[in-house]
């Protein structure tokens, strides 16, 4: 049996649930390096930024904390600075009217940006980014992963995907028995839309769940700590029946209509935006999860989390990613 120290780990998503794990994984002795598709670590836990200085957390909104683990978390990434409770004004909206929600429960924030959480657990690791993984295989005993580029990153003894339930699924069709394992796991898709105005938008209220709309939520990203105060940003999420409804609609047609549910959400008159855009979130919420935190092969060394396995949210990916760093140790 070989040691932590005699193997390697790679790790296909760079978002909280693979981060945690890989985290663990390399305090534990092993060689790990994760990989990601886009510009930048987080996943759904995402931001965009213009060049103009406005600031969309247009993914993931805020996550909130119940387990004893995550809370010992967020006590280091407030002490660190990355994290901050946002003390927002929330509500329902029904037919223009709002009604403010009675809860005492803490909403956090990473700051300045969402992915300052992933920033932070991605410090020292070995990450590379803009690398799509094409297809997986076995090489002996252990994993060769084939990248859209070509290039050759080598052979690794363990695998952990961390992405949705239907994109790892997709990458073992090879291996169909574990494969079905993740199937039952069902997302629901959600259109985002990130609207910026010069003057700020006189309300009485910095978010809201949205009722009796194409839209289901709506906030004011700029209320949100550490955030530049101007533009007055905005991001607003379609309710998933609308968005599956209209999934392949172009974005300048879904932005035209959900621009025109915000107006009439807020009553008010239509505004001409400073900025303002759509983004498809494909694999947005996981509607089914799976019952386990994470799954894991010791006979083949696969492993893969996310926020589908064990309950959704933030805090569900972040322990997802714990449990599957746990199983991949214990089998040593």
């Amino acid at each position: 049996m070989m040691a932590p120290g005699d193997q390697t780990v790679a790790v296909v998503g760079a978002g909280i649930g693979g981060l945690s794990c890989a985290r663990q994984l390399r305090a534990a002795g092993f060689h790990v390096r994760v990989f990601d598709k886009g510009r930048g670590t987080g996943g759904r836990v995402s931001v965009r930024r213009t060049k103009s200085g406005a600031s969309f957390d247009h993914g993931a909104q805020y996550f909130t904390v119940r387990d004893a683990a995550m809370a010992q978390q967020v006590e280091r990434w407030l002490a660190a600075g990355v994290v901050a409770p946002w003390g927002c004004r929330i509500g329902s909206l029904n037919s223009g009217h709002w009604t403010p929600t009675k809860s005492e429960t803490i909403r956090y924030v990473g700051v300045p940006g969402m992915t300052a959480i992933t920033k932070l657990l991605a410090v020292d690791m070995d990450l590379e980014l803009q690398s799509r993984v094409t297809t997986v295989a076995r090489e002996g005993k252990g994993w060769l992963l084939s990248f859209e580029d070509g290039k050759d990153r080598g052979v690794y003894d363990v695998l952990i995907l961390n992405a949705p339930a239907p994109q790892s699924a997709g990458l073992l069709e090879a291996f169909p028995s574990f494969a079905q394992r993740i199937r039952p796991a069902k997302f629901a898709s959600c259109w985002a839309v990130m609207l910026a105005l010069e003057a700020p938008l006189d309300v009485p209220w910095d978010a809201a769940f949205v009722n009796d709309s194409s839209l289901s939520w709506i906030a004011r990203n700029s209320s949100k700590p550490g955030r530049p105060a101007q533009p007055d940003c905005w991001v607003l999420h379609a309710s998933p029946d609308w968005s599956m409804a209209h999934l392949e609609d172009s974005p300048d047609a879904v932005t035209a209509r959900l621009l025109a549910s915000f107006w009439q959400a807020v009553g008010m008159p239509p505004r001409q935006p400073a900025f303002v855009a759509a983004h498809r979130w494909r694999y947005a919420v996981p509607e089914k999860t799976l019952e386990t935190r994470c799954l894991f092969d010791e006979e083949l060394r696969l492993g893969v989390c996310g926020d589908w396995c064990g309950g959704p949210r933030v805090e569900g990916a972040y322990l997802s990613g714990l449990s599957l760093a746990e199983a991949v140790r214990s089998c040593n």
